[in-house]
């Protein structure tokens, strides 16, 4: 008898292990292109071991998850703006508290990159139960946030309630099914071995990881570096129109066709040269754009003419400040199909002006914001 139960013993022992070694990599769950000013910026991909189209369920996920953003912009991406995304996203999405508590991690995270990102860069954010999360590019591990709750801050950047782009945060949530020819065109996207080498140089030696298919996918172009630094912003709720539905309206006629950027216009560089930030720095750039965001949201209506005709749709507008608080500048990086959509964007910016002066954790008489506003129809009885 002593002698069976132990035979048991060893044998459940024994498939823990093996069940443990052979877990499976997480799935694919989608991919999409994000896209500024009508230009691609990269694409992503995300994995889950367990699939869903449901956001809140991935952000909660307690299994191990990935996500993959791929350039594709010739002209690459600088760090700063890279870090006006993430930062952004994740204070939107995210209560004061929690963005509290995570400062530290954020300022951290922001670090680890000290160059430019260019064409068929591979940044990777890995999370594991218990082990945090692993940062890497182009396969190479840069550093480890010793959090799992910072994977969820980050990924509510890009699948929230109010995600940065509305197409973006949609193409995620596909359960796997996937447009072929964009799967395709993404795996085919890999660094070449000497811009590995380049982000190795980036923290001194470092390890690179060997068990994804990002460290598999060094071969084929070439690069240019930089170095950069960080802006950033926050705000808890955006405008009252916002919902979490993501069905898009049906093509319908009085349908106006979307705000095109111009072909020769360019996403702006900001200066590459710029202050590290610190956790009081990020946090009162986070808090300064969150009164700034609820005061546009207080001015942002639902144009009538847009009910009427069932139009819905989501539009991101960039807001240049000086350091009194006074509009240098607003765009949209992203617009509705709709443009009273697109013009109504741009008024509610320009209702809300002036904001308040800078803050000297701030300071620099230039401060850069983006606003996703995001209207959308009310259930029908």
């Amino acid at each position: 008898m002593r002698f069976n139960h132990l035979f048991r013993v060893l044998i459940s022992i024994s498939l823990l292990i093996l069940c443990q070694a052979t877990r499976a990599e997480p799935m694919l769950n989608g991919i999409g292109v994000h896209q500024e000013l009508g230009r691609e910026v990269f694409i992503g991909a995300l994995y889950s071991e367990s699939l869903s189209n449901d956001a809140d369920t991935l952000i909660n996920n307690t299994q191990a998850m990935r996500m993959d953003l791929k350039i594709v912009a010739p002209e690459g991406l600088t760090t700063r703006r890279f870090s006006r995304m993430w930062i952004e996203g994740m204070a939107v999405n995210n209560k004061a508290d929690a963005l509290t508590a995570q400062a530290d991690n954020m300022v951290k995270f922001d670090g680890l990159f000290k160059g430019r990102f260019v064409k068929d860069d591979i940044i990777s954010f890995t999370t594991s139960p218990g082990k945090g999360v692993n940062i890497a590019v182009n396969g190479v591990l840069l550093g480890n946030i010793k959090d799992n709750v910072f994977f969820s801050m980050l990924l509510s950047t890009w699948i929230g309630k109010i995600p940065l782009s509305s197409d973006y945060r949609d193409s995620l949530l596909k359960v796997g099914d996937v447009n072929a020819a964009l799967r395709s065109r993404f795996d085919a996207i890999a660094p070449t071995a000497a811009r590995t080498t380049e982000v190795k140089a980036w923290a001194g030696p470092q390890v690179e990881i060997k068990d994804t298919k990002v460290a598999d996918a060094a071969s084929s172009k070439a690069p240019t570096t930089a170095k950069a630094g960080a802006a950033a912003v926050a705000a808890n709720e955006l405008a009252k129109p916002d919902a979490a539905a993501t069905d898009k309206p049906a093509t319908q006629a009085g349908k106006t066709a979307p705000v095109a950027a111009k072909p020769a216009t360019k996403v702006s560089d900001e200066d590459d040269d710029g202050p590290a930030l610190t956790a009081q720095s990020l946090l009162a750039r986070q808090f300064y754009v969150s009164d700034a965001i609820k005061k546009i949201r207080g001015k942002t209506k639902y144009p009538q003419r847009a009910q009427d005709r069932a139009q819905a749709g989501s539009v991101r507008v960039s807001v240049v400040i000086d350091g009194q608080g006074n509009i240098l500048s607003s765009s949209i990086l992203e617009s509705s199909e709709f443009d009273l959509l697109n013009k109504e964007a741009l008024d509610a910016v320009k209702r809300s002006a002036p904001f308040p002066a800078l803050p000297a954790e701030i300071g620099g008489g230039r401060f850069e914001f983006t606003v996703p506003i995001r209207w959308t129809l009310p259930p029908q009885r």
